[in-house]
């Protein structure tokens, strides 16, 4: 009976690492590498990247566009390939995610733009649904390395005013998200060698 109210006392103590010396202390769980997620990001944009580039090279066949085609809505890329050197997290992975959430505003309003687009909903839905995965990876990294998260406000965006603004609207959103994907993808593999 005494040798059965012993073991209980020790396993009862067990159950404390601190206080029984002779139990070595659990290992603690190492936190989570950030690079890790971080390679995540980075295929999903390098993916993201590619799915734009074939879809540009689609949209370009089924509505040839000559010229140059801006919308004043997109965001600007406000660094060049030269200034790639002196990146700094915080401030590029909250406004690489600002910009995405802008565009990904604008992939929505093209596939609501009218039946100039209807042919490519399929294509425009994959894209958005990757963005969309692409920006839940970036709203998780910046979560895990305490980055704060961009809340600009996006104002609404007014109907395209006929077929041909829809596809020359188009043209200009997704080259202007195929450059933004491809500074992203050379600007995420920096930051992550720097983690």
């Amino acid at each position: 009976m005494a040798g059965a109210v012993w073991q209980t006392l020790l396993a009862l103590l067990g159950l404390y690492p601190g206080l029984c010396p002779s139990l070595p202390p659990a290992p603690r769980p190492r936190p989570p590498d950030p690079r890790a997620d971080l390679d995540g990001v980075v295929s999903l944009a390098k993916a993201l990247l590619s799915d734009t580039k074939a879809f540009l090279l689609q949209l370009r066949s089924r509505f040839p566009a000559e010229g140059e085609h801006k919308l004043d809505s997109l965001p600007s890329l406000s660094m060049s390939a030269l200034e790639l050197s002196n990146i700094q997290p915080p401030g590029a992975l909250s406004r690489l995610s600002s910009d995405l959430q802008r565009y990904q505003r604008h992939l929505e309003w093209l596939r609501r733009s009218g039946p100039a687009l209807r042919p490519l909903e399929a294509e425009l839905g994959a894209l958005h649904s990757r963005m969309e995965r692409l920006l839940r990876r970036l709203d998780h990294l910046l979560s895990r390395l305490s980055l704060s998260r961009p809340n600009d406000p996006h104002p609404a965006l007014p109907p395209p005013g006929s077929p041909w603004a829809a596809v020359q609207a188009a043209h200009a959103v997704l080259r202007g998200l195929h450059l933004h994907l491809d500074w992203a993808s050379r600007a995420l593999v920096l930051l992550r060698n720097r983690l």
